[in-house]
């Protein structure tokens, strides 16, 4: 309900709804501002985490009639079958390359679409003349 420009999270973290949104799971590799309504998790093994997030059967551990309700100690219960160190850093490597392959071209398609959207309507409207333009 309020309006901040400084970030309460500078770390790569995951973060999940606590109250209404869990079993949504975000990425955050950028300072952001998570709410009290959220429950953050930070891992050196980020990749694997979000991996074993996304496969939680969240629905099982509401606890709201209304309003969907998650606590920490149900999060703590979540049994999960870890790897050993040497593969787990593999895992990192690889699962990390291809999400930051995911992530560069999100943020492209992003810059594509808004430039779509600008251009799109000055092209149909005539503004925009592209008949002499050779390919």
């Amino acid at each position: 309900m309020g309006f901040t420009s400084e970030a309460n999270q500078t770390d790569k973290i995951l973060v999940t709804g606590r109250v209404g949104t869990h079993g949504v799971i975000q990425r955050f590799n950028t300072p952001c501002w998570t709410s009290d309504n959220t429950l953050v998790i930070t891992s050196p093994y980020y990749e694997f985490t979000n991996q074993i997030l996304h496969r939680i059967d969240y629905s099982s551990m509401n606890r709201g009639s209304t309003q969907p309700l998650i606590t920490q100690g149900d999060m703590k219960k979540v049994v999960v079958l870890v790897p050993d160190e040497h593969t787990l850093a593999k895992f990192e490597e690889f699962a990390g390359s291809l999400m930051a392959k995911w992530e560069a071209n999100n943020n492209k398609n992003v810059k594509l679409a808004s430039l779509r959207d600008t251009l799109l309507p000055k092209l149909i409207s005539g503004e925009v003349d592209v008949s002499d333009i050779n390919l």
